[in-house]
């Protein structure tokens, strides 16, 4: 129902001096949005500032669960081959990590980290140059909605397969 590429805006967008406080739930009037899918008409979705650090738990904790897995065969649906699952959103999840390690230091200063990094170790050395940035659209509809949205000016990359990494970009 998201759209994984405005969750990894607001990942991207946070900086170590956001993390005011070490409380697992900061009150603080913060808020984010993301948007829904194209296909679903890219309506916000709102979130506190409490709720988004609990939607980036979640995610990081999902994605940690499943990508040795999801590396063990290609897709042609996220456009992966044997052992490129890692690179899917490779720098957003590492910045999670980044996030929880600071928002949520009570519970997981150090476990996060670590874990991510035990996860990712078990990549094979000929696909950690990879990343892929955007989610391929998983259906007919979300290509065309992704087509429209490249027509109306958007920046969305024809190829949403993973590629070497460009330090700059990061």
């Amino acid at each position: 129902m998201v759209d994984r590429s405005t969750v990894n805006k607001t990942v991207f967008s946070w900086k170590v001096d956001d993390a005011t406080t070490t409380a697992p739930h900061d009150n603080s009037e913060e808020s984010f949005t993301l948007m829904a899918c194209p296909e679903l008409g890219c309506f916000p979705i709102h979130l506190d500032k409490s709720e988004w650090v609990d939607f980036i738990e979640l995610t990081l904790a999902d994605w940690l669960e499943q990508v040795q897995r999801a590396a063990e065969t290609p897709s042609s649906h996220y456009l992966w081959n044997t052992g490129e699952a890692y690179a899917y959103r490779r720098t957003a999840y590492a910045k999670m990590a980044e996030i929880l390690s600071h928002k949520r230091r009570d519970r997981l200063e150090h476990i996060v980290k670590d874990m991510h990094a035990d996860v990712y170790g078990t990549e094979g050395s000929a696909t950690r140059h990879l990343v892929q940035l955007r989610t391929p659209p998983p259906s007919d509809a979300a290509k065309l909605a992704l087509e429209a949205l490249r027509s109306a000016g958007e920046d969305i990359p024809l190829n949403l397969a993973p590629l070497p990494t460009v330090r700059d970009e990061l």
